[in-house]
């Protein structure tokens, strides 16, 4: 890994922070050890395994267009990641190179998916993941909705159930029906719903995101890149999660493997979770039963 320093490393994101540290102290509780580690396109994957052979799969997205190749931060990713101590790998999540970032996100993803499986409230079987999210959203009543990251489906199922909302994009190659990301800042203020993709969890933008979104009424963080724990959440300034918890890990592998992502949504239990503002125990509320 490349040697991160006081010197070296100017970004602070306390939120991120937070979220590493997190992990790591429930790593400390609850040893895991890494069985995989995978970057994908477009979704990169850690798995994880206790001393009884419970394996948890965690997830995030791969930046579009990012790769290995060096640059001025970054002297590029290792090739062996069986060299990297798992309990040093959260704390990535505020490395230079993205690629690192996104294995660290997933590694959070996959300590926080052991933890919701050991704790018996990931959720409850459901093939309605996106509905669900859509249900909920129209049930709030809200009239102005934000969304970060044009995420398809969901954006589609939105408009279908009549819910006011603008879309924010940061890649080009996304962003067809979407705002660019540079003019969020002029719309989230009046918002009073705001969805955003785990996918800003990547970047340094949840936080200012969550700022500038002051009136939301809700701040929901969603999708696979969403998985942390919602304790490791607490106190974020996001109000609710909605992520999957991964009950198929090998047959899933498989799919994204070969690019077949999508159907998890169809296979996989999906959970929602009222966020706490400080760090304490979450209310986890099952997809389907409120």
């Amino acid at each position: 890994m490349n040697p991160v320093t006081d010197d070296t490393r100017w970004p602070s994101d306390p939120l991120l922070e937070t979220l590493a540290r997190r992990a790591v102290d429930d790593l400390a509780r609850h040893p895991l050890v890494l069985e995989d580690l995978s970057l994908g396109q477009p979704i990169s994957w850690a798995l994880v395994r206790d001393r009884n052979g419970q394996r948890a799969l965690g997830l995030a997205l791969t930046p579009a267009g990012e790769s290995g190749s060096p640059g001025p931060r970054h002297a590029g990713l290792p090739l062996d990641w069986s060299e990297w101590p798992l309990h040093e790998l959260p704390g990535r999540i505020l490395a230079d190179h993205p690629l690192e970032r996104c294995l660290a996100l997933a590694v959070i993803n996959a300590i926080s998916q052991h933890r919701l499986a050991r704790e018996g409230f990931a959720g409850v079987e459901t093939t309605e993941v996106r509905p669900s999210v859509v249900r909920w959203v129209r049930e709030q009543e809200v009239r102005r909705v934000v969304v970060i990251g044009n995420m398809g489906p969901l954006v589609t199922g939105l408009a279908e159930a009549g819910v006011p909302h603008v879309v924010f994009e940061r890649s080009p190659g996304n962003r067809a029906g979407a705002l660019p990301d540079a003019q969020e800042w002029a719309w989230l203020p009046r918002a009073d719903g705001l969805i955003l993709t785990g996918a800003t969890l990547l970047n340094h933008t949840l936080a200012p995101i969550l700022a500038l979104a002051r009136e939301a009424r809700f701040k929901l963080l969603v999708g696979f890149s969403a998985q942390a724990h919602p304790a490791f959440l607490a106190g974020c300034g996001a109000t609710h999660v909605f992520s999957l918890h991964i009950r198929h890990i090998d047959r899933v592998r498989r799919l994204l493997q070969v690019g077949h992502w999508n159907s998890m949504f169809e296979t996989e239990m999906g959970y929602l979770a009222r966020l706490n503002s400080e760090a304490s125990s979450p209310d986890v509320i099952s997809d389907g039963v409120r």
